[in-house]
């Protein structure tokens, strides 16, 4: 799934991914890391979850599989079907209608965030891509990061991000945030002030671009590190550490054989390592004492 193969279709599952994310930005409660507006990674595609408007609750979600958007609320469920030539302005004017309808009305801020594009909602007539074979294998390269992340993070003894689909870089991601407060330098950029404030280790997915080819697993540190780093032979094939992004990179389509999930379980770690110690992160043992629970399926391996 090489990126300049669906860059189109890419570019519109991001922007309808981005009008959901703006309905939860006004709707949800604040949290650090705008953890509060990630979306949920589910069997049919992403969701906003659980939204609450003047004491109406409702959801609206992004269905990869039967190809719609849904809005849910305790008395109905309506959809807008996702169809090759429909543009994003449609998509959203519907949406927006059938909001008001329900007694929801909430101003968005309709321009995109963290894109190329950037035309408001209402007036988007340019991007109208869609493929239903694509929109499958978006979705199941999202549940593969989101599981693979998941079991990397759970286990820890620390606050986690949970994974997630963050509809402004449109990519997977979960995080590791270690208890020691530090501004972003710039103070006027809204997004960075919010995002990185405290140090944290993010390990994450996303989908592939004009630099990368195709999909794509990540590592980065807040503090943004200043070195350059060796991955050693403990490294899965094929990782390195990208000096001008300052993260690792491992390529899932890289014309060698694919990285498996314990691979990527191995870069996780392999990174996380390295990236702690350069931290300088103290009191960490903790972070690795096993769960005193009983093994289950997943444990098993299922």
């Amino acid at each position: 799934m090489l990126y300049k193969d669906w860059a189109e279709e890419k570019t519109t599952l991001h922007l309808l991914s981005q009008i959901l994310g703006k309905y939860q930005l006004e709707l949800e409660h604040k949290a650090p890391q705008w953890e509060h507006v990630i979306l949920d990674i589910t069997t049919q595609g992403v969701s906003t979850g659980l939204l609450s408007c003047d004491g109406k609750a409702f959801s609206i979600a992004l269905n990869l599989v039967h190809h719609r958007l849904e809005i849910v609320t305790k008395e109905k469920e309506e959809f807008i079907d996702l169809k090759n030539g429909r543009t994003v302005k449609d998509y959203y004017l519907t949406l927006k209608q059938i909001l008001e309808n329900e007694g929801i009305d909430i101003p968005i801020n309709t321009v995109p965030q963290e894109m190329e594009s950037t035309i408001p909602f209402e007036e988007d007539t340019e991007h109208h891509h869609y493929s239903e074979q694509v929109s499958e294998q978006a979705l199941g390269y999202f549940q593969f990061a989101y599981e693979v992340e998941k079991s990397f993070l759970n286990p820890f003894r620390a606050r986690r991000i949970k994974p997630g689909l963050f509809w402004g870089t449109f990519d997977v991601s979960g995080a590791l945030v270690y208890n020691r407060h530090e501004p972003f330098e710039d103070d006027s950029k809204v997004i960075e002030r919010a995002a990185f404030d405290e140090h944290m280790i993010e390990f994450g997915f996303w989908l592939g671009d004009d630099t990368f080819k195709g999909p794509t697993f990540f590592v980065l540190a807040y503090p943004f590190p200043t070195s350059a780093f060796e991955c050693g032979p403990s490294f899965p094939e094929s990782s390195y550490f990208d000096t001008e992004m300052g993260e690792f990179i491992l390529q899932l389509e890289n014309g060698g054989g694919a990285p498996t999930a314990a691979d990527i379980t191995t870069f996780f770690d392999e990174s996380y390592h390295l990236l702690k110690d350069y931290l300088e992160w103290e009191n960490c043992d903790h972070y690795h004492i096993g769960l005193k629970m009983r093994e289950n399926f997943k444990d098993a391996g299922r």
